[in-house]
């Protein structure tokens, strides 16, 4: 338990530090450029298994010109490493892991374009899923060195192997009720194909608060608007699966359910983002899981 209070102080800490700097100061120039850094973790709602860590940089690029008219299109650049992990972490013992150990670097790039309250975004995956990731030995150094918690063995961690993945999501979005407390609701189908996942996932999901346009709203990443924003939002998504990589030992559940809950802030050029998410069972023999995501991004 002390390990659980000290990590979480100490990412509490990282993520409001910016925050606390945050001043009156005017900022006129519309950005067309963002850095930023997310960060999931399960550490903070007491577990350690399954999905237990994400670490991600990504950089936003808002086009002058985009390919079509009328239309906000943006580029954007992810570099991110994840690690997946049985529930008991201090085992050697193969048959006593529920999944195997899976760490992932990947490079992501994505396309967007926004017109009359809908969104269009295609990604481009690109990763490796094994021992070359480094995924393992960072997770073992953290555990020694930082929150001093049981340290994994990634004793049966996945083989190297290179992965690829295309996706695409759509979203239509309907006004409710207007600021300054708006309601909005959005549907957002999404397809994912490769060699790492083939999947589909409708969403439903309703927000509530000071939120811009779909064009302008850190929703959808959108970074060309200095309008402020503070909102939440509530996510359920159907998740169905054909293929899962990090799954290849279990059988496979391909109904998978999710709940997400987003709270999101912008002032000025600062964006700051908490969330929570959940879902049931991904394999036979597995449990629910949930995790806590934490994200800081800088538009200039």
């Amino acid at each position: 338990m002390r390990g659980v209070i000290k990590y979480s102080l100490f990412i509490v800490s990282l993520f409001l530090g910016n925050a606390l700097k945050v001043t009156s100061q005017n900022v006129t120039e519309i950005p067309r450029n963002q850095l930023g850094i997310s960060h999931d973790n399960d550490f903070l709602v007491i577990t350690d298994r399954y999905y237990t860590f994400g670490l991600s940089l990504f950089y936003i690029h808002s086009l002058n010109e985009g390919i079509f008219e009328n239309t906000e299109e943006q580029v954007s650049f992810k570099l991110f490493q994840q690690a997946y992990t049985p529930t008991n972490l201090e085992t050697q013992i193969i048959e006593e892991m529920d999944r195997s150990y899976a760490g992932f670097l990947g490079l992501e790039t994505g396309w967007s374009v926004v017109k009359s309250n809908t969104f269009y975004q295609t990604t481009l995956l690109f990763g490796i899923v094994g021992p070359s990731s480094g995924v393992g030995q960072f997770q073992r150094w953290y555990h020694d060195h930082i929150v001093e918690y049981k340290t994994p063995t990634w004793t049966n961690e996945l083989p190297n192997n290179l992965h690829a993945n295309l996706s695409f999501q759509f979203t239509k979005e309907w006004e409710l009720i207007p600021n300054p407390f708006g309601v909005r609701f959005a549907f957002s189908p999404s397809v994912v194909v490769g060699s790492k996942d083939v999947f589909i996932q409708p969403e439903l999901t309703t927000y509530f608060g000071r939120r811009s346009s779909l064009e302008n709203s850190m929703a959808y990443g959108q970074i060309n608007n200095l309008e402020k924003e503070i909102y939440f939002s509530l996510g359920f998504a159907y998740k169905y699966v054909t293929k899962n990589t990090f799954l290849v030992l279990n059988n496979i559940e391909n109904e998978v359910f999710l709940f997400n809950f987003n709270f999101h802030h912008r002032y000025l050029t600062k964006e700051y983002r908490v969330g929570y998410h959940y879902y049931t069972k991904e394999a036979k023999g597995l449990d629910k899981h949930q995790y806590i995501s934490l994200g800081y991004a800088k538009s200039f």
